[in-house]
């Protein structure tokens, strides 16, 4: 029996990188249900379409901005109308770049903090509610090592979102817990995405002497969205290759 045989799931930020891998593979675990919530409808569809055509799994994308509450709602109101169950909540959403301390704004921080911090608070306010209802659900946050030790490449707008994320998921799991709900986050290190393409990452300050991968990602998620992390809640998963080990 598959990992995840039957299993529903929302993913935000599912079109592309470390969304989008962790995407095939809750669909080849066996997932029967999987609505990815991006702002970028096309690739979304695209990767939608994919997943539906070669897995056993009905796949579909909703256009939604994370940060606007009401289209928080809206994925929600589509999602019931297709199922009455949620068992995973994966919020993979989320932006960052490279920049000096000095050059950050007021407005661009505000949209790291709300893509990358509130848009989970609002996704797990909202999945919380069907899943204490069921009794049962697993909710992932995507953190980031940046998150636990602070950016060195990245802006610290960034690192703030995602320390910030790490707190949350401990809280959320021990609201939750009662409710045989897990709360656990992933923190990946150097992981070559679209998004990180241009960070210049250096493969020699991995232990293991190489930049992981999307696949690697969602490995560890699958775990996490499994029942083989029944007993497990409030955690960080790192994957990193090594370079952070704490």
């Amino acid at each position: 029996m598959k990992l995840l045989e039957g299993k529903t799931a929302i993913i935000t930020g599912g079109a592309s990188g470390i969304g989008a891998a962790c995407a095939k593979k809750f669909a080849q675990e066996g997932a029967s249900f999987i609505m990815i919530a991006d702002l970028n409808i096309d690739e979304a569809r695209t990767k939608a379409s994919e997943i539906t055509q070669k897995y056993d799994t009905q796949c579909v994308a909703l256009k939604t901005n994370v940060v606007i509450e009401q289209e928080v709602l809206q994925v929600f109101e589509e999602y019931a109308k297709k199922q009455d169950r949620l068992d995973i909540l994966l919020n993979c959403a989320g932006i960052g770049r490279i920049v000096n301390m000095e050059d950050i704004t007021t407005q661009s921080w505000d949209l790291t903090m709300n893509v990358n911090l509130r848009a989970a608070f609002l996704f797990a306010r909202e999945a919380l509610k069907m899943m204490k209802n069921q009794g049962y659900g697993r909710i992932i946050n995507m953190a980031s090592q940046a998150g636990k030790s602070g950016g060195l490449t990245i802006g610290i707008d960034y690192a703030a979102s995602k320390g910030g994320l790490l707190n949350l998921t401990k809280s959320l799991a021990k609201a939750a817990a009662e409710y045989n709900i897990t709360v656990n986050s992933i923190a990946p290190g150097l992981i070559a995405t679209e998004m990180t393409s241009d960070f210049g990452y250096d493969p020699h300050s991995v232990p293991l002497k190489r930049i992981g991968t999307p696949e690697e990602v969602a490995d560890a998620t699958l775990f996490a969205a499994s029942d083989l992390s029944r007993y497990v809640t409030g955690a960080c998963i790192d994957v990193n290759g090594g370079i952070s080990m704490w």
